[in-house]
């Protein structure tokens, strides 16, 4: 059974609009080696070029990706963006984000987000954590190897 434990609160939430070109998740792991961030949730919507995106084979242990782009002529709906990022022990971000995107109205995409282009425009929150570093890397250290 699961049991969940208090860490942190919420901080600042800090307003991040992505511009043409922008990429992910590198714009949001800038953003919050910016800010001093050392936990977050991210949340967002808005407009992709492209955007290559993956789902996680456990028994293989590895991801599979694949590239999504809107027809011509339209932008690749981000419908929704949601995920953390933790500050690892090595001063890395380790940012995991997924998203469900819309190439056309009967084209539904998702999955963990490898890397996208912002294109118009991607309206993002960055939602502090507050805490011990620490905690949250102990949580999550599996993304770089740990115990």
């Amino acid at each position: 059974m699961a049991q969940g434990k208090v860490l942190s609160a919420p901080g600042r939430i800090i307003f991040l609009r992505l511009e043409s070109g922008a990429r992910l998740p590198q714009a949001i792991d800038e953003e919050l080696r910016k800010q001093g961030i050392g936990f977050a949730m991210i949340q967002g919507i808005g407009g992709l070029k492209w955007a290559r995106l993956a789902v996680f084979s456990p028994e293989e242990k590895k991801y599979y990706s694949t590239d999504i782009e809107p027809e011509p002529g339209r932008t690749l709906e981000l419908l929704s963006l949601s995920g953390n990022s933790v500050l690892g022990p090595d001063n890395t971000y380790y940012t995991h984000i997924h998203a469900v995107t819309a190439a056309a109205p009967d084209k539904i995409y998702g999955g963990h987000v490898i890397e996208a282009e912002v294109d118009p425009l991607a309206e993002i929150f960055i939602i502090e954590l507050t805490g011990r570093v620490e905690d949250f890397q102990r949580l999550l250290a599996n993304r770089w190897g740990g115990e």
